[in-house]
């Protein structure tokens, strides 16, 4: 009984202390949007996106934090765990694709004539 109260008390603790980290990365994101925002090259479709990136790769690191939280057990750490390494491989690879996309210098072909 005792360990079933303290292990209540330890992931309320957990959770609260997870949605205290959220919060800050939230306002530290915003923060970083609107200085982003008055630099030159804040304004940028480049600069959005990569903000974008950053926000939902951030948004899922916090989400696989609360998985974690509700594990049953060491299997279900490590599936959680697998799951997540999986898909942000796939979400990094496709975003670093779309970089190397939106980086490629545009050729301008000038009109004979």
């Amino acid at each position: 009984m005792a360990d079933q109260n303290s292990s209540d008390v330890i992931l309320t603790m957990m959770t609260k202390n997870l949605e205290q980290a959220r919060g800050a990365m939230t306002n530290y994101l915003e923060f970083i949007g609107k200085s982003m925002s008055v630099a030159p090259l804040g304004a940028t479709s480049q600069a959005t996106a990569l903000k974008g990136y950053v926000d939902r790769n951030v948004q899922a690191t916090f989400d696989f934090s609360e998985r974690l939280l509700h594990a049953k057990d060491f299997q279900d750490v490590v599936r959680i765990q697998t799951e997540f390494l999986q898909a942000q491989f796939r979400v990094l690879t496709d975003q670093a694709k779309e970089v190397v996309e939106m980086t490629k210098p545009t050729i301008i072909v000038p009109k004979d004539g």
